[in-house]
This record gives structure tokens, sequence and C-alpha cells, in this order.
């Protein structure tokens, strides 16, 4: 089964079976053995056997059908596991003139010498991609930025912006948990987020200038809870202090500005805190600012312009090496 083949086990490498629904892929790659036994829980099957079209536990299934199913394609294609793997495998061969690197990898891989045709396809492939360039991302993500600091009332600035360091796929935090131990409850999103523990630990959405202009600032802040004593929103200007503030608590409040004057390098800080309690302090607001002059001139949109770090691209050879670990030769073991 597929699954054998490509699953590391934690009782494989005598640290116990994995608990019920956990992926079965570490993200560092400590683990590198194959899976003999796995853990069956009838109640939480684990995912990575879902992916594999494992059978119903449930049933008694005398003989399995032999089926391809679109998770394990994407999982081949995207999950880092796979990624890592390949990079691993690369980096086995390393200093090798192309066409012996080739059959290593397959060697390998595979436990054999590739054909002469399967070496032709590779080179071809490697000579192929090495003329392809990532495209670049849009340049409105990269005006944006998301941490967490405070705001000085007295001195009307932002003091401490610390970037979030975990991006879980649709939002910006701590860590991989949430509240995270070390951050708690500060999030962000495409359209909103949480505020923090403490004022020290706002949520903090920052857009900036990549040239001097004048533009304008068109937002909804969203508090749909009665529960809590609400949040506070700031607009702050790197070069203005503050901008607009308000509290809001289970309603909404506009935070607009018709002209804010900028050079390149400013910034312009969407800040949102606990107010006075942590309590029910999620909200929406997605800014949206705009250049002002021809209408040539770019909008920046939080909510349509938010992404997560860039993403490193594979390398030619490791490329090559995900497709190999791809084929069913490896993938697919009755």
């Amino acid at each position: 089964m597929a699954w054998d083949r490509a699953r590391r086990s934690r009782r494989g490498s005598g640290e116990g079976p994995h608990p019920p629904g956990s992926p079965g892929f570490p993200a560092g790659g400590t683990n590198v053995r194959r899976t003999l036994y796995g853990l069956v829980d009838r109640q939480f099957l684990s995912g990575v056997l879902r992916v594999f079209d494992f059978a119903n536990p449930d049933l008694h299934i005398p003989a399995r059908s032999e089926t391809t199913v679109p998770q394990q394609a994407l999982f081949a294609l995207n999950h880092p596991f796979l990624a890592g793997r390949a990079k691993a495998l690369v980096a086995r061969g390393r200093g090798a003139e192309p066409a012996e690197a080739i059959r290593q990898l397959y060697r390998a891989a595979y436990q054999r010498e590739p054909t002469r045709p399967q070496v032709q396809a590779a080179l071809a492939f490697l000579d192929s991609a090495s003329e392809e360039s990532p495209p670049p991302p849009a340049p409105e993500t990269l005006a944006w930025s998301y941490g967490f600091g405070a705001v000085d009332p007295g001195k009307g600035r932002v003091t401490g912006f610390h970037p979030l360091p975990h991006f879980n796929g649709s939002a910006w935090g701590g860590g991989p948990k949430w509240p995270d131990p070390a951050l708690g409850w500060v999030q962000l999103t495409a359209r909103g987020g949480h505020a923090g523990n403490d004022l020290q630990h706002a949520a903090i959405r920052r857009w900036t200038a990549p040239r001097k202009a004048i533009v304008s600032i068109r937002s909804t802040a969203i508090h749909e809870v009665a529960a809590g004593d609400g949040i506070r929103c700031w607009v702050v200007s790197s070069r203005g202090g503050v901008l607009k503030s308000e509290t809001v608590h289970n309603a909404r409040a506009d935070l607009n500005a018709d002209s804010v004057e900028v050079e390149a390098g400013d910034t312009i800080d969407f800040v949102v805190d606990f107010r006075e309690g942590l309590n029910s302090d999620q909200y929406l607001w997605a800014p949206v600012i705009r250049m002002l002059g021809p209408k040539s001139d770019p909008t920046w949109d939080a909510a349509r312009d938010f992404a997560g770090p860039a993403e490193p691209r594979l390398t030619p050879w490791e490329q090559l090496a995900q497709v190999i670990l791809m084929a069913n030769e490896l993938m697919f073991v009755d």
C-alpha cells in the first residue's frame, strides 16, 4: 500500500504509535523509517490513511481494490514532507555529473538503473526547467506586513512593532497552536483578526509606502459580539501620528482618512488592542489604501493582498527528484 511506503511512523523508530488523526509526516524529517505496522483507530482514522484511500476499518475487506484518488497526487505535489524528501535525495548526489546524478536518484528511489530514455527525459526536463523563472509576487502584497506591538497614546506612535512569526495558511499568529503559549491570542487574517492578551500585544496590520504620494484610507472596523468590553482601533501614521481611533463594541465604525501625505518607507498601522479585558476580541477590519492621482495609480486592499511568506521553490534537480518520488513505482507497493 502507498501509505506503508511513504509514511514515517513513530512506532517504526521506537517512539510509540501516532496519536489519532496525526499527520504522520514530521516537518523536521528526523524520522526516516518506513512503517510496517501502524495504529488503526476505528473512531479516529488517521488523515494519512484517508489520503491514501485506506479500507474502511469497520467492514470486512477480504481484498483491496487498486485505486488512485486525487488526494494522493495533491499530497505528492503540495505536502512539505515530499518536498523535504526530494531535497534530501538530491543532496546525496551532489558533485556528480548530470547523467550520473540522475542514475544515483534512480538507484536511491527504485533500487535500479534508469533506462537510456529515462536518462534522456530527465536531462531534457532539467534543461527546460532551468529556463523557467518563478513569477514575482504581486507588488501590492509586499507593502503589507503583520505583527504586534503597542500604541503610545501620549506620543501618538506605535512602539515595539514585532513581526508575527507563524503563518498557518490562512492567518498570521504566534505559532502552530492558537492561542500561542508565548504570544497568546494575537492573530491577523485576510479580513480581520484577534487582539492580543495585553496592550503590548495589539494586532498590527502595517502598510509601508513604496514612494512619495498622497493616499486616502477607507476602512470599517467591525466587532460583532456582545460579550466583553469590545476593542480599541487605531490608525497610526509614522509621519503624522494617530489619524483615527475608535472604541468598537458589538458595532461598526468607519476609520477613514481623505488625504494622508507619505514618503517612501513611511508606515500606516492599523492597530487593534483588547481595550481593558480579554474577552471576545475578534474583529473584522480590512482597510483599502488608494493613491490620489491618475486612475492607473495602485490600490492596496488588505483582504485581496493578504499573503503568507514567499514559498521557496524547488530547484530543477529537486523538482526532478519529486517527480521520481511521485511515480507509481515508488508510491504504490502491493
